[in-house]
């Protein structure tokens, strides 16, 4: 069963966000770990969408939906126009980041760290974020 909420573009919004992803992966059981993780590569893309795609346009909007087939965990993040390609993504020496103390930066490598699926769904009018993660079978949950 898929599970869908629908925000506003303001940055208030990405706590209802991940509230909404935690409680989602909680009914399906997911162990603690693996809840963190795609919870915070969840927040950094929609963080992404809301602050630098719509540069906090509240009359704007994302779609955010999960669902697990098999043992792969998804988020789609629905947004409208045109995907930054965060699959392509180089990101800056982190090194550097660290000496010049940069803000940003690091979002997403995160994403492709935590996550172990990264794609883009390009449409006429919207581009869809397709983020996946296997989920272990360990009793540990």
């Amino acid at each position: 069963m898929k599970a869908h909420i629908k925000v506003a573009c303001s940055k208030q919004n990405l706590a209802l966000i991940r509230d909404f992803v935690k409680s989602r992966l909680k009914d399906m059981k997911i162990s603690t770990k693996e809840s963190d993780q795609i919870v915070l590569a969840t927040d950094e893309a929609c963080a992404n969408c809301i602050i630098h795609h719509h540069q906090c346009d509240h009359t704007t909007s994302i779609e955010v939906s999960l669902y697990k087939q098999k043992d792969i965990v998804y988020i789609e993040i629905k947004d409208k126009g045109h995907a930054f390609p965060i699959h392509n993504y180089e990101p800056n020496n982190l090194e550097d980041i660290v000496k010049k103390r940069a803000k940003g930066g690091l979002g997403i490598m995160l994403i492709n760290k935590l996550m172990d699926e990264v794609q883009i769904e390009e449409h006429l009018d919207h581009f869809i974020y397709k983020l996946g993660k296997y989920i272990s079978t360990s009793p540990d949950r």
